[in-house]
């Protein structure tokens, strides 16, 4: 994913959850409280890749959907 959103010119930070207990508490916190992440839970999967976008959480199912978000969400750097 993080390809797609480079060739799309998004600037984002991107969070490698396996870095630290800490960052995994983090998303943790956040996979156990978004809606975005209520079929996850139910089906006992990670929640991963997700997309944080002005304080709403985004499950991202594949490339394609990635890019369909980054248009919607009209998130590329217009002077890239």
């Amino acid at each position: 994913m993080k390809e797609v959103l480079s060739q799309s010119n998004v600037q984002y930070l991107y969070v490698d959850i396996c870095e630290s207990i800490g960052r995994l508490k983090s998303f943790l916190r956040v996979r156990d409280t978004s809606e975005a992440h209520r079929e996850a839970r139910e089906k006992h999967q990670a929640g991963i890749p997700c997309l944080a976008v002005d304080d709403q959480v985004i499950l991202v199912k594949n490339a394609e959907h990635m890019r369909e978000l980054i248009e919607e969400y009209q998130l590329a750097a217009e002077n890239a």
